[in-house]
């Protein structure tokens, strides 16, 4: 009889341990920034560079690290897996979280926030069609910087 007491009293224990463990951890989950407060989506779009997308890091239980993501209208996600991530995002675009409809993707050294339901091959293309276009900018703007400095000294001549 004493047995099934003293199991009793070690259950107890152990539950009321766990519920201690889920209340520290809840308390312990930071603060949403006020960029990062979830926002009503206008419309569906295709991916757009977040500049307020990052991780930080903060100690929860027994001072383990946790990783966590915040973007634009993304409260903070816990990242379960975050050095598998950074290795993964140099070759891929890695999804990272989702808060409603819209959805966050690390790629290289950026983050994208899309709302229109792509795939990774589909955001992998949509950076390398901007940088093409950024590349495509630059040397527009020095040719026609070549060719003004062209005619001021055929002009001064």
């Amino acid at each position: 009889m004493s047995g099934v007491v003293v199991a009793i009293v070690v259950l107890l224990a152990v539950l009321a341990a766990a519920g201690v463990a889920v209340a520290v951890r809840r308390r312990s989950w930071p603060e949403t920034p006020v960029f990062a407060r979830p926002r009503p989506v206008t419309s569906p779009g295709g991916p757009v560079p977040d500049p307020n997308a990052g991780f930080f890091t903060d100690r929860g239980l027994l001072f383990r690290k946790r990783y966590f993501f915040v973007g634009t209208g993304c409260p903070p996600v816990l990242v379960a897996d975050f050095s598998s991530l950074d290795v993964l995002r140099r070759e891929q675009p890695v999804r990272i979280a989702a808060y409603g409809i819209r959805v966050w993707w690390w790629f290289e050294d950026g983050f994208y926030r899309e709302a229109a339901g792509f795939e990774a091959d589909d955001v992998r293309a949509w950076v390398r069609e901007r940088e093409r276009e950024l590349l495509a900018r630059q040397d527009r703007a020095r040719l026609l910087s070549a060719a003004e400095e062209s005619l001021r000294k055929r002009d001064n001549e």
